[in-house]
């Protein structure tokens, strides 16, 4: 039981730890993340498009 406890506030620590560090990301490292991603999907969508030709 305390086996599992421990598990568990383990678990929220770290949940909770990824949830402060984005909370301080400022708003342009947010946007810069947001562009890497669009930029990421539109590679798998040309590689996509280019399997159906």
């Amino acid at each position: 039981m305390a086996r599992k406890d421990r598990n568990n506030m383990l678990k929220n620590t770290e949940l909770n730890a990824d949830k402060c560090s984005n909370e301080q990301k400022t708003t342009q490292q947010q946007l810069a993340d947001a562009n890497n991603e669009i930029a990421e999907l539109k590679l798998q969508i040309v590689w996509l498009e280019r399997s159906y030709e």
